[in-house]
């Protein structure tokens, strides 16, 4: 199953008090209305106050994996995850959504999802807890300066009702109650992710509003393409602002979604629940004056980049984020994990990784073994070799690289169709004879494309002590 399900959720007790938080705040709207004048609901980053903010998100639904000859399997998903920070804002890095930025101090970050009767858990790492949030026109970009995250924390990081995005619902200027507004476009993809809409509307109202508090409430739905794959969502919910210290204290935010199976993610049927606090905060922890202006407007190109971890077989991959993890399989007799390009909503390349039997005496495979083995395994898909190198390195690791041009034949009742396909073979083997193998999957007329990061994903497999029965 495809890691794409694992993802926003939480704690039934904690969204229980919560809500109890919520209705008792808007029963005071029922004795202290205030008059008709024109309000401000405005939050100013540049105070940069320290705030402690907690989040209970639920998800219930169906996965939907796809078995083959165009059948698909539905599997009842459930999952919850809870989140508790510190955070400041930081410095506008430009207009709309770029000025939206913000410093987090994390103390709790954990995932619990359920697939039908099978559970993962995914949790922040420890030495990962301070995290710089970005806003995006496609969401909000998180990364660390404590080093590199994995996918599965990116993933994680993806807050349903995010208050950064939240804070873009804010009127611009002063709102009467019962009076509406439209947000800029972009508001409606950051609030859900989508990456390339078809059409999208939002709407919020102040509903209520007292000397000390206001209600606003908001609705929307947005069609598009995310990771290339046709998604639906459909959001509604409510958020207090406290007019006493100008900033927005609790929201409930309900997202519907629907999405096709795709590319990395399985297709999904689910509702998600977030419910959020956030309080004026005593202390700023870590989020000292001094960290933040240390922290750059932009992301350092090397600060966006993850990290993947094959415990099991001992290897670790640094990679750019367009390249995701559609499947690994640890402990088979073809233990593999196979990892996706995704770029502009489309399949550029898919590359499969796999551990291989380790070198006699520490000797390097010879290439012309090599070469055999990759005519065997392509069969009667293998056209002609059009190149073969030795990649250089500084570490004493041996890279051989072999460019093979050949055909996939695709069987309907159409007929047979053969389309022209490059696969790029690796092997690496370092000092002590570990060895590692890749292939790369990639259309000729997406070379140009691919624009050599199958080097760069091969050159940075790093050989590390294995981790038995370690999970992702």
């Amino acid at each position: 199953m495809s890691r794409g399900c694992k993802r926003r959720f939480h704690n039934f007790i904690q969204q229980a008090v919560l809500l109890a938080m919520v209705c008792v705040t808007l029963c005071l709207f029922s004795r202290h209305v205030v008059a008709e004048a024109p309000i401000k609901l405005a939050e100013s980053p540049l105070e940069q106050r320290p705030f402690l903010v907690k989040s209970q998100i639920t998800t219930s639904g169906k996965v939907q994996a796809a078995t083959g000859k165009g059948e698909k399997e539905e599997l009842a998903l459930k999952a919850n995850v809870v989140f508790e920070f510190h955070s400041r804002r930081l410095p506008s890095a430009g207009r709309d959504a770029l000025a939206l930025r913000e410093a987090r101090e994390f103390s709790a970050a954990k995932l619990t999802t359920t697939v039908s009767t099978f559970e993962t858990q995914a949790e922040l790492p420890a030495d990962r807890q301070l995290i710089i949030s970005n806003g995006d026109r496609e969401g909000i970009v998180s990364y660390s300066p404590q080093g590199a995250l994995t996918r599965e924390a990116v993933d994680l990081l993806e807050i349903p009702g995010d208050p950064l995005s939240l804070l873009a619902l804010l009127p611009l200027t002063d709102v009467r109650i019962a009076e509406e507004w439209v947000p800029a476009d972009w508001v409606m993809q950051m609030l859900t992710g989508v990456e390339a809409v078809e059409t999208s509307e939002l709407k919020c109202r102040l509903d209520q509003a007292t000397d000390t508090a206001a209600k606003v409430t908001f609705h929307g739905k947005i069609k598009g393409q995310r990771l290339g794959t046709n998604t639906t969502v459909s959001v509604a919910g409510a958020f207090l602002f406290n007019r006493e210290q100008n900033y927005l204290s609790q929201s409930k935010t309900i997202y519907t979604i629907t999405s096709d199976v795709g590319t990395v993610n399985p297709g999904l049927e689910m509702q998600v629940t977030t419910l959020l606090s956030r309080t004026l905060d005593e202390t700023p922890g870590r989020l000292t004056d001094e960290f933040l202006a240390s922290i750059p407007l932009e992301a350092p190109p090397d600060a966006l980049g993850l990290t993947y971890q094959a415990a099991p077989w001992g290897m670790t991959l640094q990679h750019e984020r367009n390249w995701h993890l559609f499947q690994a399989v640890y402990d088979a007799t073809a233990p593999v994990a196979i990892l996706r390009l995704v770029e502009l909503g489309s399949l550029v390349a898919q590359c499969n990784m796999a551990p291989a039997p380790p070198a006699p005496d520490g000797k390097t495979t010879p290439l012309e073994r090599f070469e055999a083995d990759i005519q065997q395994s392509l069969g009667e898909r293998f056209g002609e070799i059009v190149s073969r190198e030795k990649m250089p390195t500084d570490d004493g690791r041996q890279i051989f690289r072999v460019e093979v041009s050949g055909n996939v034949v695709i069987k309907s009742v159409q007929g047979r169709a053969d389309i022209p396909m490059l696969w790029i073979y690796y092997l690496v083997t370092d000092p002590q004879g570990r060895q590692a193998s890749f292939v790369f999957s990639v259309e000729p007329k997406l070379m140009e494309q691919l624009r050599g990061r199958d080097r760069d994903l091969v050159a940075s497999l790093k050989f590390v002590p294995p981790i038995r029965n370690a999970s992702r």
